[in-house]
């Protein structure tokens, strides 16, 4: 177990899981074995650890506290078990909210798309209105000269009638 302990203090948990692995092999179902397959569960979940994963920490943690009911390491396993949990939980949240978030992004420049479009076929309208504008006081200046058109040849009219 010294020796384990040696190899991880030193960031050597290649060296600590061969030393713990052999105690396991040693020991069987007795003292250390308990402590050996806790620290190969805590080898797993180091972050210094190159090969560090989380799956096979948490089967270590089960299996030190499926093995070693009665032993003190099984209720540090089980603490160790409900952090990787909450990890998971908090991990899954963070993934549904980064998904949320890309479907608001998608929705925002949808609605983005919307308004440019939108304010496109508005200038076109206000476009059009100026046009009818346009013709509309075409149309009045045509009216009048055809009403002045109409006075005069009625005054015309009037004046050889007489």
């Amino acid at each position: 177990m010294l020796q384990g302990q040696a190899h991880f203090a030193r960031g050597d948990f290649s060296g600590a899981l061969k030393e713990y692995q052999r105690v396991q092999s040693l020991a069987q179902e007795a003292t250390p074995s308990d402590a050996a397959s806790f620290n190969i569960a805590l080898i797993y979940a180091d972050p210094r650890n190159p090969q560090k994963d989380n799956q096979k920490a948490m089967g270590a943690f089960q299996g030190v506290m499926a093995r070693y009911p009665e032993s003190p390491w099984a209720d540090q396993s089980r603490i160790w078990i409900a952090a990787f949990e909450d990890l998971g939980r908090s991990q899954r949240e963070i993934e549904e909210s980064k998904l949320a978030l890309e479907k608001s992004k998608q929705v925002i420049e949808q609605s983005r798309r919307e308004v440019e479009k939108s304010k496109q076929l508005l200038d076109q309208s206000k476009q059009e209105i100026d046009k009818l504008k346009q013709e509309v006081e075409k149309s009045k200046q045509v009216l009048e000269k055809s009403r002045q058109v109409d006075i005069e040849i009625e005054q015309k009219r009037r004046i050889r009638g007489k």
